[in-house]
Formats: C-alpha cells, sequence, structure tokens
C-alpha cells in the first residue's frame, strides 16, 4: 500500500486521474483559474457558446451581472437544486440585452448527461476572501464545475486523516458563507483521503451531519470502496459525477425542511437496473413483471421507488407511471412526500407531474388523460375501477410501481388490474419479500433485480441493530398450574387431564401463536399489570431520561378483536402516576360487526382524553385527523412540542412509519416472518448512535418460542441469498447487538486501556500517537458505556456495581470522565490545529456530574478572605479544591480563567473590593474584571515591546486584539493595522523596549510587526 503524506501531491495525482479517466466527455482541468472572478469569466464564455443562437455578440458587463445577480441569490443548496433544474429540466435565465431585446439563455440541461454541448472541467486552489468579517480568507482544494458552475466540491486529506476531517472543514466553509456567489450552485460535497472516501449532498450549517455521507459501494455486494481511485472511477467520471448531481439527487421540498438529498450507491444501483428494464420492455407482449427490488426497511424505499417512478416517466416508451399503494399506507404523508420530491411542484402550485386520485372516477380520467405523469393512488381503487361496469382495459404504456409490496402478494386484486392494463409493467418495492407462501414476491412481479439487506444497511451504519429482549411476565410454574390446564379444557372440553398434561409438555408452535387461537395472555389483567410496570420501572434506562420515545402493541388470537386489550393496557396507565404521556390509536369500525359498538365507544373515550390533554376537539367525524395528530405527537413533528412518550397500537405504524426518535417497540402478541421484521424496524433509524446505539425491542410473551421465530425471521431477511434459495443460517444472526455481558467485558478491555494510557488515571500521555490512541479508546469507552445504560440488566440504582467490575470507582470514574477528557480534548485540538469546542467527546457519565457554580464561588470567596487574614495553610488546601472542581467544568476557557485568578490571589496579585469579608456574589465580577486586566496588562507589555504606547492609534492596538477571532484575517479591517504600523515606524528606535525591535530596519519592522502582532493575538485569545 502506497501511503501518501502530501496533501498537494495526492490533489495533483487526484486531478491527473479525473482528467485521464478515457472517453472524449471527460474533465478538462484548468490550471490558470484561481479566483472567483476567474470562474465567473470562464462561466460566461461557456453561457456565450452555448447560447450563439440567441445572442448577436458577447455579453455586456451589465447583461453578465443580470445572470451573476440571480445566481447570487441562491441561498440554499435546496434553491440552487430548483435552480439548476429549471423546468422540464432545462435551466434558463432571462436576460435583459442592452439593444433591448428579452432572451431566455440555457444553463444547464438535466437530460444533457455525457454528450452534447455539456462542458467538464476541473480546477483547484480557488482563492476565496472571507465572506464574513473576522473570518479567514479560504482556499479550496479541488471543484468540479459542468458547464462552468461548480457542482462538486472534493476536499482531500493525506494518509492519517479520517474522510470526516475533510466534511468537517466543508462544514466550516458553509458556516462562514463561502459557498455563495457562484459556489452556490454546489450540489454534492466530497471527502477523499487515499484509503477512504465519502460524499454527501451539500447542506445548510443547522442539518450537517457527517451520518449522511456515504463511501461508494460495489454493484455485486454491496462492499464499500476504499481506494481513492476506484471511487473516482465510480463516481467522479464521466456520465456517473454528473448523473449524481442530477438524476441522482432529490429535491425534498417538505415545507419548514427543504433540503437535497444525495442518493446512496444501492438506491443508485436500483434505479439504474429498474430504468434499463423498463426501457428494454416490450409493453406489446403478455409478460408484465419486470422485477422487484429488495431493500430494508429504513433504507430509504420512497426516495428509491421515486426517483425510479420520476425517471420513468420521462422514458419515450412511457405514457404513465403509476405509484400503487396498500390503502393501510395511503396516508397524506405518503403523497405529500411524493409530491415534496417533485422538482415541477413550485411554489405552493399543482403544476407538478405527482397527482393523487379522491375516487375511482378522478383516477380514470387521469389515466385517460394526455401527457405523462405520476398517479398516486391506492390497490383498492384501482381495483374498484377496472371492476366498474364502464371500464374498457387501456391501451397505454402504464408502469405499475407497488409500494410495500409483501402485501400485495395475495388476493385476486392485482391479477385484475393487470388484466385491466395489458399493457403494463410492475415493479414491487420491499423491505421483506414474500418467500413461503403463494403467490410468492417473485411470482407476482419477477425476477429479484436489487438486493440490500438489513444486514448490509447495518454494516453501512444506514440504519441501527437491534437489541431484543425475551420476558415473560408468566413463569413456566405460573403458566402450568394456573393458566395452560384451564386454557386447554376450554380448546379441547373432553379432553382427560392426562392428554392436557401431555399437551402442556408438547406445546405446538400454534398453541403459543396468538394469529391461530387465543392466547393465555389475551386479555389477562395480571399480565397487563406486569407488563406496565416493567415499561414504568425501566422507563428512564430505556429511553434515555425521555431522549426517545416507544410503540407498545398487543393482538388477541382467535380472530377475536384485540382494541379491547388495547384499551385494557391504556386505562392501566392512566391509573398510573407515572409522568409518561401515553396515546392510542386504532381503527374506527364501519363494518357492523360485533364488536363495532364497543370499538368506537373505546375510541371516542381515546379521543376525549386526548381533547382535554391537548385543547382539541375531535369526534367521530375527525378519526383520520385524530390519528395524524397522535402520530405527528410520537414521530416529533408537530409544532407544539408535546410529545407521546408512548403511543399504543394494535397493527397501525408497525410497517412504514419513520420515526428517528423511538427506539424501543413494546410486544405483547407473536411476531413472526416479515411482520416481526417490519415491526422491529420501526425503532432503528438513525439518529444519534452514541445515544441511540440499537433499536430496542422487549418481548413479553413466550420468550422461547418468540426467540426462534426472530431467529428464523432474522435468517431470511438478513441473507441476500434468500431470494434464490431457502436455507437457515448458522449461529447467530449479526444483527442483534451484543448481551450485556459481552459489553461489559469490551468495556473492561478499553478500561485496561485508558488506565494504561493515563498512568492509573493521573494523567494524560505526552507522546501525540498515544493521545489520539486514547483518545480514540475514550470514544469507545463512551459507546459501549452508553449501551450498558441502556441495559435492563444496569443497576442505575447503583451504578457502582458496574464501576467496581470494570476496575475503577466513582471518584475514578469522575476523573476520568471530567478531568482528564477535558485535559485531552485540549491536546487533540492542539494536534488538529483547531478550537476545543471542535473536538466531538460527548462523555457517558455513569453517575451524573453537575458542577456546583455557586459552591465554586463560595470557595473562591474564601481562599479570598483567607489569604487577607494570611491563613495560607487554609487558603492553600481551598485552592486545591477550587482546581479539582474546575477541572470539571465544560467550559475549558471559563476553568482557566478561575485557575489563573486562583493563583493570583495565592500571590498577591488581586485587588480586592472595597467591602470586606469578600462575598460569593461578588466572585463573577471579579474574576471577569481581573481577566480584562490581565488582558490589558498583557497587550500593554506588548506594546511596550515594539514601541506601540506612545502613538495616536495605540487604542485601537487594544481594541484590535480584544475583537480578534483566532485565526481570523480580522486585523487590518478598514486599514487599521496598516495605521498602527505606519506610526510606529517613525517612533520604534526611540520607544521600543527590546533591543532587538530597535535594530530592525524599517522594512524588517513592518514585516515583523504584522507577523508579531497576528501572532501575539492568536495567544490571547488561547489565553483570555
Amino acid at each position: 500500500m502506497v501511503i501518501k503524506t502530501n496533501e498537494l501531491d495526492f490533489e495533483d495525482d487526484l486531478i491527473s486521474h479525473l482528467v485521464d479517466l478515457g472517453g472524449t466527455k471527460q474533465w478538462s482541468y484548468l490550471p490558470n483559474i484561481k479566483t472567483t472572478d476567474d470562474l465567473w469569466a470562464n462561466f460566461k464564455r461557456i453561457v456565450e457558446q452555448h447560447n450563439q443562437d440567441r445572442l448577436d455578440a458577447p455579453l455586456t458587463r451589465s447583461e453578465f451581472q443580470q445572470i451573476k445577480v440571480i445566481i447570487g441569490q441562491l441561498e440554499t443548496p435546496y434553491q440552487a437544486g430548483q435552480f439548476l433544474y429549471g423546468m422540464n429540466g432545462i435551466s434558463q435565465v432571462e436576460v435583459d440585452l442592452d439593444n433591448g431585446k428579452h432572451v431566455y439563455l440555457r444553463i444547464f440541461d438535466q437530460d444533457n448527461i455525457g454528450a452534447g454541448d455539456t462542458i467538464y472541467q476541473i480546477v483547484n486552489q480557488i482563492e476565496r476572501p472571507a465572506v464574513i468579517p473576522g473570518r479567514k480568507n479560504r482556499r479550496f482544494d479541488t471543484t468540479l464545475l459542468i458547464n462552468g458552475l461548480p457542482i462538486l466540491q472534493i476536499e482531500e486529506k493525506a494518509d492519517g486523516h479520517d474522510a470526516k476531517e475533510a466534511l468537517n472543514q466543508m462544514h466550516q466553509y458553509i458556516d462562514e458563507r463561502q459557498y455563495t456567489d457562484i459556489f452556490s450552485t454546489l450540489q454534492i460535497l466530497v471527502a477523499i483521503t487515499p484509503h477512504d472516501s465519502r460524499y454527501m449532498a451539500n447542506t445548510t450549517t443547522d442539518k450537517f451531519n457527517t451520518d449522511f455521507a456515504f463511501r461508494w459501494q460495489k454493484a455485486d455486494d454491496n462492499k464499500p470502496v476504499f481506494d481513492w481511485k476506484e471511487f473516482s472511477n465510480y463516481m467522479l467520471s464521466i456520465p456517473m459525477a454528473h448523473q449524481m448531481a442530477t438524476n441522482y439527487m432529490i429535491l425534498d421540498g417538505t415545507p419548514k425542511h427543504q433540503m437535497i438529498k444525495a442518493m446512496r450507491p444501492y438506491q443508485v444501483y436500483a434505479t439504474q437496473r429498474v430504468i434499463r428494464k423498463i426501457r428494454e420492455h416490450d409493453f406489446s407482449i403478455g409478460k408484465q413483471g419486470i422485477g422487484y427490488v429488495w431493500h430494508t426497511t429504513g433504507s430509504g424505499k420512497t426516495i428509491s421507488s421515486f426517483k425510479a417512478a420520476w425517471l420513468a416517466s420521462r422514458l419515450p416508451n412511457v405514457d404513465k407511471v403509476v405509484f400503487l399503494v396498500d390503502r393501510i399506507a395511503l396516508t397524506n404523508q405518503t403523497v405529500d412526500e411524493y409530491k415534496a420530491y417533485d422538482p415541477e411542484n413550485i411554489d405552493e402550485s399543482n403544476g407538478g407531474v405527482v397527482t393523487d386520485t379522491a375516487n375511482r372516477w378522478i383516477l380514470s380520467k387521469k389515466l385517460s388523460k394526455k401527457g405523462n405523469g405520476i398517479i398516486v393512488t391506492s390497490t383498492q381503487k384501482m381495483d374498484s375501477m377496472v371492476q366498474s361496469s364502464n371500464f374498457r382495459p387501456i391501451d397505454k404504456n402504464i408502469v405499475f410501481i407497488v409500494d410495500e409490496a409483501h402485501r400485495s402478494t395475495s388476493g385476486d386484486m392485482l391479477k385484475r388490474i393487470k388484466d385491466g392494463f395489458p399493457r403494463s409493467a410492475w415493479v414491487g418495492y420491499t423491505g421483506t419479500p414474500v418467500f413461503d407462501e403463494h403467490p410468492t414476491t417473485q411470482e407476482v412481479f419477477g425476477d429479484l433485480i436489487h438486493a440490500y439487506t438489513i444486514r448490509d444497511a447495518i454494516a453501512d451504519g444506514n440504519v441501527l441493530g437491534f437489541k431484543v429482549d425475551f420476558e415473560t411476565t408468566l413463569s413456566d410454574s405460573v403458566l402450568r398450574e394456573q393458566y395452560l390446564p384451564e386454557y386447554f379444557k376450554g380448546r379441547y372440553p373432553g379432553m382427560s387431564d392426562e392428554d392436557i398434561e401431555m399437551r402442556i409438555d408438547n406445546m405446538t408452535d400454534a398453541d403459543m401463536d396468538d394469529t391461530v387461537e387465543p392466547s393465555v395472555y389475551d386479555n389477562n389483567p395480571k399480565h397487563i399489570k406486569l407488563v406496565v410496570d416493567d415499561i414504568i420501572k425501566n422507563w428512564s434506562k430505556r429511553s434515555r431520561q425521555g431522549k426517545y420515545n416507544a410503540i407498545l402493541t398487543t393482538h388477541v388470537g382467535g380472530g377475536k378483536a384485540s382494541t379491547p386489550m388495547a384499551m385494557m393496557y391504556y386505562r392501566e396507565f392512566k391509573k398510573r402516576d407515572s409522568g409518561l404521556k401515553v396515546g392510542i390509536t386504532f381503527s374506527q369500525t364501519t363494518s357492523n360487526s360485533d364488536n363495532q359498538l364497543d370499538n368506537n365507544k373505546d375510541l371516542r373515550e381515546a379521543m376525549a382524553d386526548y381533547n382535554k390533554e391537548f385543547d382539541t376537539s375531535f369526534g367521530d367525524q375527525d378519526v383520520k385527523d385524530y390519528t395524524a395528530q397522535v402520530v405527528s405527537r410520537l414521530n416529533r413533528t408537530i409544532d407544539d412540542g408535546k410529545y407521546f412518550d408512548i403511543v399504543i397500537v394494535v397493527d397501525q405504524l408497525l410497517t412504514g412509519f419513520n420515526a428517528p426518535q423511538m427506539n424501543t417497540l413494546y410486544v405483547d402478541r407473536t411476531l413472526h416472518g416479515s411482520a416481526l421484521i417490519q415491526a422491529y424496524s420501526r425503532t432503528n433509524r438513525v439518529y444519534d448512535m452514541q445515544t441511540k446505539p440499537f433499536g430496542r425491542i422487549v418481548n413479553y410473551r413466550w420468550p422461547h418460542q418468540t426467540e426462534k421465530l426472530m431467529k428464523e425471521a432474522l435468517a431470511i431477511y438478513a441473507n441476500r441469498d434468500s431470494a434464490n434459495i431457502q436455507l437457515e443460517l448458522p449461529g447467530e444472526v449479526d444483527v442483534i447487538a451484543k448481551p450485556y455481558e459481552k459489553v461489559k467485558s469490551e468495556l473492561k478491555k478499553v478500561t485496561k486501556q485508558l488506565n494504561n494510557f493515563s498512568d492509573g488515571f493521573t494523567g494524560i500521555p505526552q507522546d501525540d500517537n498515544r493521545i489520539e490512541e486514547m483518545y480514540s479508546a475514550l470514544r469507545k469507552y463512551n459507546h459501549l458505556m452508553a449501551m450498558a445504560k441502556q441495559d435492563d440488566k444496569y443497576d442505575d440504582k447503583n451504578p457502582d456495581t458496574l464501576l467496581r467490575e470494570l476496575g475503577m470507582d466513582v471518584d475514578t470514574e469522575e476523573v476520568l470522565t471530567t478531568t482528564l477528557s477535558n485535559k485531552l480534548k485540549k491536546e487533540v485540538a492542539r494536534i488538529h490545529h483547531v478550537d476545543v469546542s471542535q473536538i466531538d467527546l460527548q462523555m457517558e457519565h455513569v453517575k451524573a456530574i453537575r458542577v456546583n457554580y455557586d459552591y465554586l464561588e463560595e470557595l473562591i470567596a474564601d481562599l479570598m478572605n483567607q489569604y487577607h487574614d494570611d491563613d495560607l495553610e487554609t487558603a492553600n488546601k481551598t485552592a486545591k479544591e477550587i482546581k479539582s472542581i474546575s477541572d470539571k467544568v465544560d467550559n475549558r476557557k471559563y476553568a482557566e480563567q478561575i485557575n489563573q485568578f486562583t493563583d493570583d490571589v495565592l500571590n498577591g496579585n488581586v485587588k480586592y473590593s472595597d467591602t470586606y469579608p469578600v462575598k460569593q456574589n461578588e466572585i463573577k465580577k471579579l474574576v471577569s474584571g481581573h481577566n480584562d486586566m490581565r488582558l490589558r496588562n498583557d497587550i500593554f507589555d506588548y506594546k511596550k515591546s515594539w514601541g506601540l504606547t506612545d502613538i495616536e492609534a495605540s487604542q485601537d492596538v487594544n481594541k484590535l486584539v480584544s475583537d480578534h477571532v483566532k485565526d481570523a484575517d480580522d486585523l487590518n479591517i478598514d486599514g487599521a493595522l496598516d495605521e498602527i504600523v505606519k506610526e510606529a515606524c517613525v517612533v520604534y528606535r526611540m520607544d521600543a523596549e527590546s533591543e532587538e525591535v530597535k535594530k530592525l530596519s524599517k522594512i524588517k519592522y513592518r514585516t515583523h510587526l504584522r507577523r508579531s502582532f497576528k501572532k501575539f493575538a492568536d495567544q490571547m485569545v488561547d489565553k483570555y
């Protein structure tokens, strides 16, 4: 392996590689473009070249200025994406020419990829002056231009650096508003090192999150690509780079959350294959199934299916695209998401190509209407239309894309719809294909197109693994003695006691499956009470002190209604004084069934409670709106900020529901197969990898049987070979989080490493390499400790127990997670030349560390009074205690000020207040004033050394240093430093106290003073 340690050399290698990738339409390197003005001039030439049919002469300065203003007004990447898309994929700008003509000039064509007159260029080391006064000038590494506009920005790092460092660097540029004017069109950010590369969509500073930066993957096995050349070949070549920035970008126009999203490699591969199959499909022959896409739940199927639908709608051989959803999943959110992704649905207009259908008559009208488009409708509505007496088979090339395809493989609806559309092509999208029932997903849709299993997604960090607990409220002895005999007597009247005993000893899967028969757990008040006891008892641990919320699902077997049991749970929670906000949602019954009256009465009770709690007025006519609002309080999208901790459901929300801040599913029912994977996957959305390390599942029935069913489901849905052959995987599947004992074992190892690094938890290493190693170990410690603290076996009432097992006590752990971690962060910041605030080290405290600032200030007041009274022995002890507490203060600058003030008190360098004794409420003011005085003294000493005390601009020196931002180019705003240097050059030989300064020639004095002044100002920022 070749190690590349020089970033500029690596940059040269990257550019050379991109230029030489091959083909006639690849990147051209422009070595002479180095400034923003150069970029604008290059862009102007390209605009003129592409619009020769509309321009009689080159654009004048005023004409081109109109284009610059339009681009300069793009405030977000989303607005830039809209601009680049334009209308029907062609971006144009409106320009008033000096000769009075009004023209539209073509800027960007979404369809002209890797062909035609599209121009691909590379520039590097572009100089960017600071946009925000006081910030640094910047120099970008490598920028890829398409038709003269910056579209992909690449920052390189040499070997030994994490690719995320380059992403964080670009986050800094975003925060400094560097991606503005001509750089406002950036769509993709790329971080590349010789042996790791990641990409992400450009975003705003508040939405920047490196958890959404992806590695490229190989198409055949989803393995990540690490080598920089291989990454470049896959993603940065033409036409792929252009496609990534256009075809495979999503413009998400969700109100208040507008952003662009870059598709992940597996989404790209699946979409490419789907479009290729549709393009090659012969609509005139009978075979309608194109195939299905198996992408695990949580992997972004909505984005994948939308992009496939969108690209398919633009194919010349396709008349219409129908996105078909099961009625249960057809919510406003589904339609809204598709409309939000529609780049032609702008300014809240109805001009987009995505439309939904209120009824089957509107559906029929839209299908017969000319023009391409995407129709979103339900399977039931489409089936109703084709069964109507006046329906005639539609002779159009129509692509059907079916969401949650695993739910559409039974019944005759799809067969009837297919018969009604003889010239159709069908694609299914599912996270859990049906393999073991007929018809299978393959029989309905055709062969597998692309697979991305739950194991793939967990390995990539796109979803979390699961921590699964198997609890039981009814022990084996209680079941045998109290419940099972009566249970089986009821099921098998006349069976002898001996036969019942034998039945209990040899229970079948059906005996424990509540989809077959009612269970001994069903409607059992004792069981319900014990489940609620367990939830409340462990709520703080499982929810991370309420940071995350949960769903509780229950079900009654034998075809009986399950809502009464859901209400039993709801009422049990209502009895408790737990402080938990608990909601419930289930469907209104309109079937005239035996349980209709009770079901709807229970629903009214739940809505009445909700109305009282949240000041709403939902009634029988508003069940849909009530359900939507309950959901918004669970997924935390409601505006009032009042959220549910737990929502009780029967079947709702167990598929398709997305809530990143939900981490636990409580299961009081039998789940198996695809239903189990779907339900479990509600919990495993990525949010914060440390505080949410896994999706949490707590089962309360038949623990041994439930674990067996889980393993069987995971053996199928974690294994891509399941699409071809059915083989049970040997051993444990790797999607389940480590058990508590394993986590503890790993914690012991990393704690031992930290003990060695810190010499028995007394300090941090002196060597930079070992500092980095300790930092890495401490991050691992935090991750494992977060996992341990959320485990039911962790005793949060007696945390000392775990610490003892790890070889620590409470005091040692406090030193590690405060004093040593703070020192370590400071040293890591020094090594990486960044401010300590940029070091991401979120410490896990077994015992909450709370700094009592009132007590700290009281100690400082005591110290001052003890020193004043000449009680130096006590004063020294107090000073030691002050510094021990300040070690735990997260604000390290304030901690250093306290430590310095303490030292100065003991050295007699602090002025006392007018009254004695000193009181605690005076301390903040005293520390702040003393800090300001020390800064003034240091500045005065510096001015004396360089001969700046008596110049007219002497006070400007104080202001410049006091207002300075470290590393920022803010010392010569409006020529302030120029004036100081100019005046000082006249007097320095007489006024400077430094003999070395006096000996400098005027030319050298000017140069050295400027350099020294910048260094001194940076030092003062660090110090004060």
